[in-house]
């Protein structure tokens, strides 16, 4: 499943990148540093926060790299600054908010959220709430075959070859529904948003 999500990564933005050049090297060099220092530094705290949240060490652990391989996935759609802790520290906390949902404990969440007012903010709640129905609705209005095609590629991980038998077309066919996908999706979707929706597609697949 992790070579999928690399497979993913390496599509997605291979699609939309802008060309390379030198200027674009150093900003990948600078951003690289920059991403490790950000790791170093935060990567502990982060698992502690993620692990009150969910007493699990292994799925708090799972979490906080996902959010780390989010954020290095979207770099390029990413400022790197300050603000960017503050981020990472969201996309921790909702997608522990996400797993409480999936294992029906999210009253026990934000009640937990509740009693540590600094760590809660009602609005940001209800935008990922809203950001959850967004991802279900952009998905749901794709075109039918392209729809399926994505469904089948991404939230069930079947590799292409497998699709393509499943519909009967070729596997050129399926990368074209494919981009054809990402491409729609990615016109409704952009920077810190596009980010928590591939943590969410994510996290979807892994449940499969």
């Amino acid at each position: 499943m992790l070579l999928f999500w690399y497979s993913f990564i390496f599509l997605f933005f291979a699609l939309y990148l802008p060309t390379f050049n030198v200027g674009h090297m150093f900003t990948i060099l600078d951003k690289k540093r920059y991403f490790e220092q950000l790791f170093r530094e935060n990567y502990t705290r982060l698992y502690y926060y993620a692990l009150s949240f969910l007493n699990d060490s292994e799925l708090a652990r799972d979490v906080v790299s996902n959010a780390f391989e989010a954020v290095w996935a979207g770099r390029d759609r990413l400022e790197f600054s300050s603000s960017l802790v503050p981020f990472v520290y969201r996309l921790v906390r909702n997608a522990c908010l996400d797993e409480l949902r999936h294992q029906k404990t999210t009253e026990r969440f934000v009640a937990y959220m509740k009693e540590q007012p600094e760590a809660f903010d009602e609005r940001e709640l209800q935008e990922y709430e809203l950001l959850i129905e967004r991802i279900h609705h952009a998905v749901e209005e794709l075109p039918v075959q392209t729809r399926n095609v994505f469904k089948m590629c991404f939230l069930e991980g079947k590799k292409y070859q497998e699709v393509g038998v499943e519909f009967g077309i070729t596997v050129n066919t399926v990368k074209a529904h494919v981009m054809k996908a990402l491409r729609l999706l990615r016109e409704q979707f952009s920077g810190e948003d596009f980010i928590l929706f591939f943590l969410c597609m994510k996290k979807r697949a892994e449940k499969r």
